[in-house]
């Protein structure tokens, strides 16, 4: 069976992979960025079983003192990663509010959601997955209200109005009452069109919508490169700040750690972290939160919600902010 302190060491560090991979220089290689998406519940599921063995006498008891122990480690750290940063804020600014829905290669229900935004009117809504079809069947039903909206496609330098489909693009909404904005693409080489858009009653505050490579093993690579990238466009520039989008990663990615270094979780400002976005077909807490409005310092947070969209296996986030004055107010 093993001497017990040797099983304790080879069952300690097991865990550690498994649940710390970034302690161990792993997790920057697949498939370690997956397993680190459903770290806390991992971590929770084997800190039970720890207690199980560590109560019970016989060999294994030293073993599940050392699970036990990585386990809470790794409780502590995603502790740590979800712990909200506040910024100074804009409590007193103009009201600003950002509607994220990702439509799954647009199987989502425009319908649904065309009533989902005559309900709650967002500013700027960011459909991801969804290209020119999408972005018009949900036009179509909320014709009245007069929101306009761009469609980009990876590869293209310019925000273009038609021609991309909706596998691998990333559209924005406007609603009217934000005047005279400009949405213009801001990379071109993402797996989908990350969209910029500034101007109008948005002020001097900027919002990016952006949509980073699906984490899967083969594109773990890209996904990195792609986290890094939202990285840059949010370190080199001033402005104040939205982030609108799924990230494809949790709070507890290192690779998303470069981002927060500039920005803040929105929701992790009003508490809800660790609701489950996806895959929306599971429960709330089952789920993890891929889908993300993150915000510069000098952005208030005053509300977030988790919205279902049905046909999606995404849910959506609705996000109330306040942006900084000084500049162009919306029309009212």
């Amino acid at each position: 069976m093993g001497h017990p302190g040797g099983r304790a060491a080879a069952s300690a560090l097991v865990t550690a992979v498994v649940l710390l991979p970034e302690v161990v220089g792993l997790d920057r290689t697949a498939p370690w960025p997956i397993v680190t998406a459903f770290r806390r519940r991992l971590a929770l599921g084997a800190g039970a079983l720890a207690a199980g063995a560590a109560v019970r006498p016989g060999p294994w008891r030293a073993a599940g003192a050392g699970v036990g122990l990585v386990a809470a480690a790794a409780v502590v750290l995603s502790a740590v990663r979800h712990r909200a940063r506040t910024g100074e804020g804009a409590t007193d600014g103009e009201p600003v509010s950002v509607l994220g829905a990702n439509v799954w290669i647009g199987r989502a229900d425009p319908v649904a959601l065309g009533d989902l935004v005559r309900c709650e009117r967002p500013d700027v809504v960011v459909l991801l997955e969804s290209g020119d079809r999408f972005r018009r069947a949900l036009t179509a039903e909320i014709d009245d209200l007069g929101y306009r909206g761009w469609s980009g496609a990876p590869g293209r330098a310019e925000v273009e109005a038609a021609g991309a489909g909706d596998h691998a693009c990333t559209s924005v909404l406007v609603a009217p009452r934000l005047g005279d904005v400009t949405a213009r693409a801001v990379t071109r080489d993402t797996a989908s069109g990350w969209i910029e858009v500034t101007g109008g009653g948005l002020g001097d505050t900027r919002v990016l919508a952006v949509h980073p490579a699906v984490l899967l093993p083969r594109r773990t690579h890209e996904w990195r490169r792609e986290l890094a990238r939202l990285a840059g466009l949010v370190a080199d520039d001033p402005r104040p700040t939205v982030v609108v989008g799924d990230l494809n990663a949790t709070l507890d990615h290192r690779a998303l750690q470069s981002v927060l270094r500039h920005l803040r979780s929105a929701s992790a400002e009003v508490g809800r972290a660790r609701v489950g976005t996806w895959p929306a077909g599971r429960s709330r807490r089952l789920g993890v939160a891929i889908d993300h409005v993150l915000v510069s310092a000098a952005v208030g947070v005053e509300s977030v919600e988790v919205l279902d969209v049905p046909g999606s296996d995404h849910r959506a986030l609705l996000a109330r902010l306040r942006r900084p004055r000084g500049a162009a107010a919306p029309r009212r």
